[in-house]
């Protein structure tokens, strides 16, 4: 355990820097980090789910809040034009009234743009999104608000020996399981703030340890494979949505997914 503490002792601004650091990573990297970080705080990592913003609320934004954006540097109008790539035309030609200083110029730069891989569209993106936490951190625009968790999430809580429930702030049960010398010890289940099973498995001394096994909100699988010191190690099933298997291997030194 520990993925957040350095985090959480930072208050509102660790909290404001993971949240965007997590908006402008990979979907596969971010999916890794939060299955972990959940299980650590599910109650903090509520909080942190609930801000994360992407391309379609920037989109949203007020036109004049993405006109700031597109103004910020010559070449940020390319970059949203990659960032639209494969969009349908109907999304395209509704900015002529939401961004009508640079409507002109991004259909130029539409043009510019063809054939381009998904990994420079998810950068382009990426690099927007940069850019409007760093307005909203300068008060600039107001961006992406943020939902801050009150301050009492930042700071840990000490249990007794014995089973322990924690809970969201709706109620709801979000773990549950046996401590042991201010350590998780044992058998754990991790519940969404809907009250259905997110993950089970096994803590030693603090770390999860040997098979633990991931759920989507329906109830289906979503992963299953094994943890040593806290880390996933070896093979790892894991599915989509549709149920189809894929196959992920981890090396014991790695801490994030290949």
């Amino acid at each position: 355990m520990g993925m957040l503490e350095r985090i959480k002792k930072r208050q509102f601004d660790g909290f404001r820097d993971f949240v965007s650091n997590l908006e402008t990573t990979g979907f596969r990297s971010r999916s890794h980090i939060l299955s972990l970080a959940i299980l650590e705080d599910p109650i903090y990592m509520t909080y942190v789910v609930k801000n994360i913003k992407g391309f379609k609320d920037f989109l949203n934004l007020p036109g004049h809040e993405i006109e700031l954006v597109l103004s910020t540097q010559q070449q940020v109008p390319h970059i949203f034009a990659k960032s639209l790539h494969g969009e349908d035309d109907h999304l395209i030609n509704s900015l002529k009234s939401t961004i009508p200083h640079f409507f002109s110029r991004l259909k130029d730069e539409l043009n510019y743009v063809q054939n381009i891989l998904n990994s420079e569209k998810e950068g382009a993106i990426f690099h927007l999104l940069k850019i409007v936490r760093s307005l909203q951190a300068d008060e600039k625009i107001e961006g992406f608000y943020w939902q801050l968790p009150p301050v009492e999430v930042f700071h840990p809580r000490t249990f007794k020996d014995g089973d322990v429930s924690l809970f969201f702030d709706s109620g709801v049960l979000a773990a549950q399981g046996p401590y042991l010398k201010s350590q998780r010890e044992g058998a754990w289940k991790h519940y969404y703030d809907n009250g259905k099973l997110f993950a089970e498995g096994e803590y030693v001394n603090g770390e999860k340890t040997g098979e633990w096994t991931y759920y989507f909100i329906t109830g289906s699988l979503k992963s299953r494979g094994q943890f040593k010191h806290d880390l996933k190690v070896g093979s790892w099933q894991e599915w989509d949505r549709a149920g189809v298997e894929n196959l992920i291997v981890y090396k014991e030194d790695q801490s994030s997914s290949n």
